[in-house]
């Protein structure tokens, strides 16, 4: 007979503060590294190092995703110190976009992502909410499509690149959609 040990986790979430621009580059730098490194494409892990993550243009767009106000909210999720998980979503106008969604790699299937889109859901305040996404990153699409996600049929693919890149590199991305309201 096998035993089984189950240890649960204490999961505090909260929305971001200035303050925590250091963890949330590590989380999010580390999990760009472990998500979408792709030889094949080019993408290897020094395209998401710590050197680019640190650069002013990468540090002003994370800086932005931790602005909090009545048309952005920034929740992270963490066990004791560690920051593990973090969702941005922001009020567009007749929709609301999310980025900055992510889970470490070691915490994912645990339910902290549902978590957290559950709170991101709250705030779109019964608007849609669109999200772009590499088309490499084929487990998020799927996760996303089980939570009601759908490629966004009107908009089309493109392709995204960091400045940081050396010239050629550029990765397929399109956009999904939540329908929180029919039109």
């Amino acid at each position: 007979m096998f035993r089984v040990k189950i240890v649960l986790v204490k999961v505090k979430i909260r929305l971001a503060r200035k303050s925590d621009i250091k963890v949330y580059t590590e989380l999010l730098q580390r999990t760009y590294q472990d998500t979408y490194v792709d030889e094949d494409l080019g993408f290897t892990k020094e395209l998401f190092s710590k050197e680019i993550f640190n650069t002013d243009d990468t540090q002003k767009y994370l800086r932005g995703n931790l602005e909090i106000s009545d048309k952005q909210k920034t929740w992270l999720a963490f066990v004791g110190t560690k920051l593990i998980g973090s969702v941005t979503i922001a009020d567009k106008g007749e929709e609301f976009g999310m980025r900055g969604f992510y889970v470490r790699t070691e915490d994912q299937g645990k339910g902290v992502g549902k978590k957290l889109w559950k709170l991101a859901r709250g705030f779109a305040k019964g608007k849609d909410i669109l999200l772009d996404i590499y088309t490499h990153n084929t487990k998020a699409i799927e996760i996303y499509k089980q939570w009601g996600f759908l490629i966004d049929a009107k908009k089309k693919e493109f392709y995204r690149r960091w400045p940081e890149w050396p010239e050629g590199i550029k990765t397929e991305s399109v956009y999904m959609r939540y329908k929180q309201v029919e039109k």
